[in-house]
């Protein structure tokens, strides 16, 4: 007998079933449940084997198994005797009955224990290879099954040998068809998440189109004659495909299991012949394995679009803490230097004090200014948006020109803007700073090597078209080939103390901008950027 799962070999999210289903009334819910769908699915038995060929009986049992353990083992023996003498009348010998019976329970066993494996059972079915384990263990488990109930009743003396090979195959198209096509939508349903989905996908009209193209499939197939249904059974694919396309392994489970039914509900009311039947329940097999392997598929996509999604949001949170980082340290360093000031004014003398003011206000000015960045940094890396308004790009420049120009006088350098009467752009006036404080910073950064004299230009032009072209341009050494070919990657830069961040970040701005940043051609280091024009420059 296998060996019994054990609360440490099943996961953690392994689903249990309800209290309500250990107890007697369960294991009562459970037999009948066995016993009607037996009952249900008892047509065109082979003689002496009492083979059938379609059997969604043994799903049930599988499922129970699965999930409450094999402690249920004498449950299920108990529906499979009961079935064998309500249902299908026990022609065998008692002895016979009670030796088959135990075959097909421990059968059934054996599938489930080789379905769990080692580790417990993996449901809900959450990927091909979940898929192809639950084939492989019905596929292999129905023959062994099939081959100890027939070897039973062989042994028994109840059914002759020389028609076993043909019986062992009517058993395992029964039992496959009936678990591949069963078993997927307990399983289903099982899976409270999935359940949900295919719960509100009922009320949507496609969900009803979809019904439509199944009935109305299955009326075409299953009108004419048995050679005409096998013929034209490929039809049958086609609303498979459909739902589970749209609705995953779930609604493919639910598709395959309605067309079943039809099948069953014709073949039980019509003279067909049984090996007609079995091809049918083979023709089944084929879409039932087309069904869920293309659900699985699509159930596999859309979980790793979520992954995918998660991992963007973990680069744009990345590249945020990076960005902020890069644009906090200016005013963080403006800030210290300020506050120094202030310290020392404050401990001079009452009448050198005069200079504390400014020195404050300066402070005041560059904490906005740094709750500012992390605001518009933040809603740009997380929406991609911007405040676009419009704005004057000489002003922006002059601005950064002034904010830096005791930075560049402390390196020796020199900035200035170089601008005519300039239209009005549409840009973000903090983001176009922060573009241009780092070109100007990388600028100055560059000209460390460089002999006197050391100057920074920012150049504007329009030439009467849709952007105005920002040049920052120093006369530096410029830039070297291996620079030049990584020189917007992130996390590349020549700097020893640098993060590699700031052409990156800048790039992004100006693109969602509508612009394009570069670099030009030398002498020296040239950045060259593009804004749009906005419409107040046409009024």
């Amino acid at each position: 007998m296998p060996r019994a799962l054990t609360a440490r070999d099943r996961p953690i999210d392994a689903p249990r079933l309800p209290a309500a289903v250990r107890p007697a009334t369960g294991i009562a819910a459970f037999v009948a449940a066995y016993l009607l769908l037996d009952w249900l699915s008892f047509i065109h038995p082979v003689v002496a084997f009492g083979v059938t060929p379609w059997n969604p009986q043994p799903a049930l049992a599988i499922a129970l198994l699965l999930l409450a353990g094999q402690r249920m083992i004498p449950v299920v023996l108990a529906a499979v005797v009961l079935s064998e003498i309500l249902v299908r009348g026990a022609p065998a010998t008692p002895a016979a009955t009670l030796l088959a019976s135990t075959a097909l329970t421990l059968g059934y066993a054996t599938t489930a224990q080789w379905l769990a494996g080692s580790a417990g059972p993996r449901i809900p079915l959450v990927s091909r290879g979940d898929l192809v384990r639950l084939l492989g263990a019905v596929g292999g488990g129905t023959l062994l099954t099939g081959a100890f109930f027939i070897g039973t009743l062989i042994a028994s003396g109840y059914a002759p040998p020389g028609s076993a090979p043909r019986a062992l195959l009517q058993f395992w198209i029964g039992d496959c068809v009936g678990i591949v096509v069963t078993l997927p939508v307990i399983l289903a349903f099982v899976d409270r998440g999935r359940l949900e989905r295919l719960g509100k996908s009922l009320s949507h009209p496609e969900t009803l189109a979809q019904l439509a193209a199944a009935v109305l499939a299955l009326w075409f197939v299953l009108r004419g004659p048995p050679a005409d249904q096998v013929k034209y059974f490929y039809l049958l694919f086609l609303p498979v495909v459909w739902v589970a396309t749209r609705h995953g392994l779930g609604g493919a489970a639910l598709a395959i299991g309605f067309i079943q039914a039809g099948i069953a509900i014709e073949v039980h009311g019509s003279a067909y012949e049984s090996h007609t039947v079995f091809e049918l329940q083979a023709e089944v097999i084929a879409l039932a394995v087309t069904g869920l392997f293309l659900g699985v598929t699509v159930d596999e996509r859309e979980h790793m679009g979520e992954e995918l999604r998660q991992s963007l949001h973990l680069a744009a949170a990345g590249r945020m803490a990076a960005a902020l980082a890069h644009e906090l340290n200016q005013p963080l360093t403006a800030l210290t230097s300020y506050a120094a000031s202030a310290r020392r004014l404050a401990a001079a003398p009452a009448e050198s004090r005069e200079p504390l003011s400014g020195a404050l206000d300066r402070v005041v000015g560059e904490a906005r200014r740094a709750a500012q960045v992390v605001r518009r940094m933040r809603d740009f890396f997380r929406t991609g948006s911007v405040d676009l308004q419009p704005t004057r790009c000489d002003e922006v420049a002059r601005a950064v020109v002034e904010a830096m120009r005791a930075d560049a006088l402390a390196r020796g350098a020199e900035i200035r803007v170089d601008a005519a009467a300039m239209p009005v752009v549409l840009a973000d006036a903090l983001q176009l700073e922060i573009v241009l404080r780092n070109l100007v910073a990388n600028a100055l950064d560059a000209l460390a090597p460089a002999p006197a004299p050391r100057t920074v230009v920012i150049g504007l032009r329009h030439d009467g078209g849709r952007f105005v072209e920002v040049t920052v341009r120093d006369n530096g050494p410029g830039l070297s080939p291996e620079a030049r070919s990584r020189l917007f990657e992130p996390f590349a830069t020549t700097r020893a103390a640098g993060m590699g961040m700031g052409l990156a970040i800048c790039r992004a701005i100006v693109e969602a901008h509508g612009g394009t940043l570069r670099a030009g051609d030398g002498p020296g280091g040239v950045f060259v950027f593009t804004v749009p024009v906005g419409e107040a420059a046409d009024e």
